[in-house]
């Protein structure tokens, strides 16, 4: 819950929403060589990011 000025931010009824936790990521960037750019993102146990490059 969060608090502004000690007053409770009052949720709309009509206001819906999802909450997104990733646990892994991939980026690609397309090149005309096709040597195309792959990076991975994971999240370990420690909560970092693992970060890996997947190609070239």
């Amino acid at each position: 819950r969060k608090r502004v000025g000690g007053k409770e931010i009052v949720r709309p009824a009509n206001w819906g929403g999802f909450l997104v936790r990733p646990v892994e990521v991939e980026f690609w960037q397309g090149r005309p060589n096709r040597l195309h750019d792959r990076i991975r993102y994971q999240l370990t146990n420690s909560y970092d990011w693992k970060i890996d490059r997947l190609s070239p």
